[in-house]
This record gives C-alpha cells, structure tokens and sequence, in this order.
C-alpha cells in the first residue's frame, strides 16, 4: 500500500493549546476541501520533502508514492535527531488517507509515539476506522461564511459525537475572517455544544492573509466573536497562527 506525502520535519506547534510544543508533521497530498484562506498545496506531488536538520532549510526529495514501510522508517530517523511530542498527522486531509493509516497508526504508536492528527473534521466514517490509534484530534468547523464553500454541520456534528463517544481528546478550531457571520457562529457554538458537550475546548483562529483573500479580521471582531461562542461554550481561547509569525514551517 502506498500513498503520497508533501513533507516530513519536524517544528513547533503554530496552532491551538499545543502551541509551542515540538512536533514532527507528515503531510499528506490531497483535500476534499478548498477553503479560501488555505495557501496549502495539496496537489499530488512527484516528491516528499523531508528536512532531517529542522530549520536548516535543507530539504531531501523522497519519490512518491510511499509505502508504509518507506514512511514508518523517515519518521523513525528524522525524530532520532530531535525532541518532538507527539507525531502530527496533516494535510491536505489526511483522513482521506485512512487505509493507509490504518497500517501506519499502529506502527508509529506500537514505537512509543503519541498521534496528533489535524483534520477537517468532516469525515467520521474514516475518523471512526483509525481513531483507536489517535490520543489528540485538532477539528475544524468550517464556517461557509468563511470557507466560501457549503456548509457540513451535519458531518461535523457526527464526527464530534464519535471523539466524544471513544473519549479521546479532542478541541474544536473556529477560523475566522472579516466576513464571519454572527449568526452562523453562534449556530455552530450550539452545534459543538450539542455534540460534543458544554466543556469542548474552542479556538479561535483569526484567519492569516492568503493568496485568495485579505480578509483578516480585526481586533474588535475577535473580542466579540469570542464573547458571543463563550455565552455558549465557556471554554474559548483567540489563537492566532504563530508559527507564520516565526516564518517556521
């Protein structure tokens, strides 16, 4: 079995309440999604880059596609030269990937490894196939005010029942733009809250500048979005993306 990768490195957690820590991201090809505000190339490349020095800016073109083997083992030697926490598992979206991680998951955690997996938040039958193998799960609720795409409540919803059902640790991430609509936050406050219980951990996320869009919000938004899905949810953190800041992968 094999399947493609667009990165291997290892460096800090830019996102939600991890941030900060050392991870080691393998990013998988390939997305259901195309949220405007995602610069991600999730084309399927000829090459996986892989930076076994984190920060030298040195990079190693692995061919694709990869076997589990092939993956299982970079993983192993670029986190021999390294601290990381945990092994991120992103995209794309990597869910779209689950027979491959089916094989892979077990290895990794079999080797001592604790699984972050980064993930729309869209796809439960996958997530329900590999999720005895995950210990942290980062979720998106897209917002169609903010992705410009429809709408996937029902699909969100579902999938939040099954992190909350197999009790694995799980926060919810809201981006956020100049042009979220109140009332669909709120909506997706209830939403989260419904499914996955009035403690579910919600970040929001203000949206960085991107290729398609410069509809960053401002600060007055953010306190108010964060006042409104806190009437909700008491649990709310405004988490910008800082490794963009650091100019870090």
């Amino acid at each position: 079995m094999k399947t493609y990768l667009s990165e291997i490195f290892s460096s800090i957690q830019g996102e939600g309440p991890y941030v900060g820590e050392r991870h080691l991201f393998v990013r998988f090809c390939a997305c259901h999604r195309k949220c405007i505000y995602c610069d991600t190339d999730t084309s399927l490349s000829d090459y996986c880059i892989v930076e076994r020095r984190p920060g030298s800016g040195e990079f190693e073109q692995i061919k694709n596609a990869m076997s589990v083997e092939q993956v299982f083992d970079l993983v192993q030697e670029v986190d021999a030269k390294t601290r990381n926490n945990r092994i991120s598992i992103t995209g794309g979206a990597p869910l779209m990937q689950h027979r491959f991680l089916l094989k892979l998951l077990p290895m990794l955690k079999n080797a001592g490894h604790n699984i972050y997996l980064e993930t729309a938040g869209d796809l439960p039958g996958p997530l329900k196939a590999i999720i005895e193998f995950v210990d942290v799960i980062a979720m998106d609720v897209k917002l169609e005010s903010v992705t410009e795409e429809p709408a996937t409540y029902p699909a969100h919803w579902q999938f939040l029942k099954i992190c909350r059902d197999y009790k694995v640790e799980t926060f919810v991430k809201l981006v956020l733009s100049a042009n979220t609509h109140e009332g669909e936050l709120i909506e997706a406050a209830k939403g989260i809250k419904k499914a996955g219980g009035e403690d579910t951990l919600v970040v929001i996320q203000p949206m960085t500048k991107a290729s398609k869009t410069d509809a960053v919000p401002s600060g007055e938004q953010l306190f108010r979005w964060q006042d409104k899905v806190a009437s909700v949810l008491p649990n709310v953190r405004v988490i910008p993306q800082t490794h963009k800041m650091l100019e870090m992968l």
